[in-house]
């Protein structure tokens, strides 16, 4: 069974340049390079949903593929943990930040997956995209006073995280991803899914976690020597 097809490599590659470059900028902004402005304007928000959009989605489609969606998952998240704390040292936020949420997907797949891989796509998308819609309402509109709920989407007043991904309503777009993992397994020799592409455009998204981890550290050093 085909695992990896290149058009998926190769979009997960285009987010991951979109990352580094959005990153940069970010510190810019933490350097006062940027301006808020700047930095949180409409197209860049744009941005910054499509890249995002893109890991989840992907990840989705991916956990389809995968003979081990619990240690992935479980990889995943000890790298969002490790994320968190570099974070932290360097005096920002982030709490269940993105691949918290990609992880804690993956872990949801594995023991859920057999049961979702029943439903046709074309019942399991439109009701994730109903519940994404109702749990991201919800989540904003439920207020609560107990500070632990936030992997779930449901916050304490004042309530911040740099980088911010809860469960709801994120995990339902991670669903329609395993919908478009389902079709490229239905469809895995269609043209466009078996159609070899170069390495530099497949390598950076077979090899995104540990990018994802590092690439951070080393735009903060190197905007810290020249701006600090």
């Amino acid at each position: 069974m085909r695992r990896r097809f290149d058009i998926l490599d190769a979009w997960r590659t285009l987010a991951i340049v979109w990352m580094v470059v959005y990153h940069f900028l970010y510190d810019l902004y933490i350097f006062g390079i940027l301006s808020a402005n700047q930095l949180f304007s409409t197209p860049l928000n744009i941005l910054e949903r499509f890249i995002c959009g893109s890991f989840i989605l992907l990840a989705g489609a991916s956990a389809r593929f995968s003979r081990s969606n619990l240690r992935h998952g479980l990889t995943v998240l000890a790298a969002g943990l490790i994320v968190e704390l570099g974070a932290a040292i360097a005096g920002q936020t982030i709490r269940w930040g993105v691949l918290m949420l990609l992880g804690s997907s993956m872990v949801l797949w594995h023991f859920l997956g057999k049961c979702l891989e029943k439903w046709r796509a074309d019942t399991l998308v439109p009701v994730c995209i109903g519940l994404y819609i109702f749990t991201s309402w919800w989540t904003r509109a439920t207020p609560v006073s107990v500070p632990w709920l936030y992997p779930l989407g449901l916050t304490v007043p004042g309530f911040y995280s740099a980088d911010y991904f809860p469960l709801f309503p994120w995990f339902f777009l991670f669903l329609i991803g395993t919908a478009l993992g389902g079709w490229c397994l239905a469809h895995r020799e269609n043209r466009i899914l078996t159609a070899p592409l170069p390495k530099v455009l497949t390598w950076p998204g077979r090899h995104s976690l540990i990018i994802y981890v590092l690439h951070q550290p080393v735009l903060y050093g190197i905007s810290y020597l020249i701006w600090g």
